[in-house]
């Protein structure tokens, strides 16, 4: 049995641990979102898969394999109508998604096994998108947590 499911709810957990006040999702928002989120298992595109995923055998044996695969993630931040200097604050919201970001990462540092879950699990990739809105800035990291683990038995 694959180890996504333990290590989407173990990702899930991490990021409620460092953020308790911040609105964490399990995959994609179904309604409103916080004006800070993170969502884990969620690449942010209907088109485009939440968690990839590549199994190989290792040496003669059939089980278990080894998987390696990449969960999307995204943390947003969104000051509506912030100002700064009579011009909208793009550097908050940018700075604020930055440090959502820098909280997942210490959770991994912590615990880059997710509990046992997995062999390893880290930040590889990530993208950003800055918008200014009609309510104001927004800034979105879409990131990748790479992990490899062995199928459980």
């Amino acid at each position: 049995m694959s180890t996504i499911p333990a290590a989407l709810d173990a990702l899930v957990a991490a990021a409620e641990r460092a953020w308790p006040d911040v609105q964490v999702l399990d995959g994609g928002p179904t309604t409103e979102v916080s004006d800070d989120v993170i969502a884990i298992g969620y690449s942010g595109n209907a088109a485009e898969s939440d968690v990839r995923n590549t199994l190989t055998s290792e040496q003669l044996d059939l089980q278990p394999d080894l998987e390696r695969y990449d969960v999307l993630c995204m943390a947003s931040a969104w000051r509506g109508d912030a100002r700064r200097d009579g011009k909208p604050d793009a550097r908050t919201t940018r700075l604020r998604a930055f440090e959502l970001l820098a909280g997942i990462r210490r959770e991994l540092a912590e615990d880059s096994r997710l509990g046992g879950v997995v062999m390893m699990a880290r930040l590889s990739t990530l993208d950003m998108v800055a918008d200014q809105t009609n309510a104001g800035p927004v800034c979105t990291i879409r990131f990748v947590v790479h992990v490899d683990a062995f199928t459980e038995a």
